[in-house]
């Protein structure tokens, strides 16, 4: 007869603070606690990961021009404002966080399958900040 969801628990406004109803309530509320934080620090740590793997995605990229600095050529302004670019990124995600789309959002994921690279269309993606940990 345990009710173990807050929403399946008939009458609880009327229960008497110590009554077994009461107790019922604060262990169910407790247990909705518990899981909405664990949900919440899996999504952080998938998050931070995303960022990761977001500010790294050009690492190789980013190495060869650094190399190629060194030498006595130096670099095309093109090559330039990609390092310049991918310097600022970095300074962003580590500041204020980057904008992610929601991939926890079922309707954003279906969203993002069938677009279509269009600029235009990007308001109608739900972005949420990922700040690093």
């Amino acid at each position: 007869n345990k009710r173990k969801r807050l929403s399946k628990i008939k009458g609880k406004e009327k229960a008497h603070p110590y009554s077994r109803k009461a107790r019922q309530i604060s262990r169910a509320m407790t247990k909705e606690a518990n899981i909405s934080k664990a949900k919440s620090d899996r999504i952080g740590i998938a998050m931070a990961r995303g960022q990761k793997v977001y500010l790294n995605r050009n690492r190789e990229q980013v190495d060869e021009l650094e190399e190629k600095r060194n030498t006595v050529r130096g670099l095309s302004p093109k090559e330039t404002l990609f390092l310049q670019v991918t310097e600022t990124e970095a300074k962003e995600a580590k500041l204020s966080g980057i904008d992610v789309p929601d991939l926890t959002n079922g309707l954003v994921v279906k969203t993002l399958r069938i677009w279509d690279g269009d600029v235009n269309s990007i308001t109608t993606i739900k972005l949420v900040n990922c700040k690093p940990l």
